[in-house]
């Protein structure tokens, strides 16, 4: 591999590590909203009054992490 050969090829490898990147941090913001919208709808669930058992289903989480859920409101 040329010189030249090496330095398109870091440009290119570079240029697909920030687009990576950029994807990478969108989705991770998608991921913190969702993760918001689902804790408020355990609680607003719960507050209607579904039994932690039936939330747990629901959530397919632990009896704990829906607890935790709950405490952090």
């Amino acid at each position: 591999m040329t010189v030249v050969e090496r330095a398109e090829r870091k440009t290119a490898l570079l240029r697909q590590t920030v687009g990576l990147v950029e994807r990478l941090r969108i989705v991770e913001a998608e991921h913190a909203s969702l993760i918001k919208q689902r804790d408020d709808q355990c609680r607003e669930l719960r507050a209607a009054g579904v039994a932690i058992k039936e939330l747990q289903e629901a959530f397919g989480v632990s009896r704990s992490r829906i607890q935790q859920i709950l405490s952090d409101s």
